[in-house]
């Protein structure tokens, strides 16, 4: 540690304002679902190896507050999507059952959802969509969160979460109910 040398800090008791974004750009159910999606091209995915205890998962997801994550095998190839909620729900009891393991024996590999039952869209898809797309799409399958592949080079490329489309729109996003038209998804979002 004596490579590296303690920074002066500074007082903070006079500054009251915090810097912004000279121009947030505003967005809307309109607005293009890039606008909300997590690019891996340009931001590392939060990826998870199976073989991790859900213990030891659910921890980490808490400790980063991340309610998602990949999944991967030793190889790195992508095996499919665990939740917080996985690791905190019936899931767990049944899994227990099933299987006659303890909590400390289970793995993420157990919990899952398995990549071949998850829901995804084209990258070309997603250029040419609107929030407001994306938001009827999800509601369809009630998921919180949707995959975004390239299916050109045959890899996931992003993910779209309601909690980010929340963030971005400043409204809550309820997907808990299937859409059955776009005036549904507008009073879903508006809450």
């Amino acid at each position: 540690m004596n490579e590296f040398k303690k920074v002066c800090t500074e007082s903070l008791a006079t500054i009251d304002e915090i810097q912004r974004p000279d121009s947030e750009e505003y967005v809307d159910l309109y607005s293009p679902a890039l606008e909300v999606m997590t690019d891996f091209s340009a931001t590392r995915p939060l990826m998870i190896e199976q073989n991790t205890g859900i213990l030891a998962a659910k921890e980490l997801m808490q400790k980063i507050h991340v309610r998602l994550m990949l999944v991967i095998d030793s190889q790195e190839s992508f095996k499919g999507v665990i939740s917080l909620a996985d690791l905190s729900s019936v899931k767990v009891m049944q899994s227990r059952a099933g299987t006659g393991l303890g909590v400390n024996e289970l793995t993420i590999a157990e919990l899952m959802t398995p990549r071949d039952a998850l829901h995804a869209i084209d990258i070309q898809k997603v250029h040419r969509s609107s929030i407001g797309d994306i938001v009827a799409t999800m509601r369809a399958f009630g998921d919180q969160h949707l995959l975004v592949l390239d299916s050109r080079h045959s890899r996931i490329r992003g993910i779209v979460s309601t909690t980010d489309i929340s963030r971005r729109l400043h409204v809550s996003v309820d997907i808990s109910e299937r859409a059955n038209s776009f005036s549904d998804i507008v009073r879903a979002v508006r809450g």
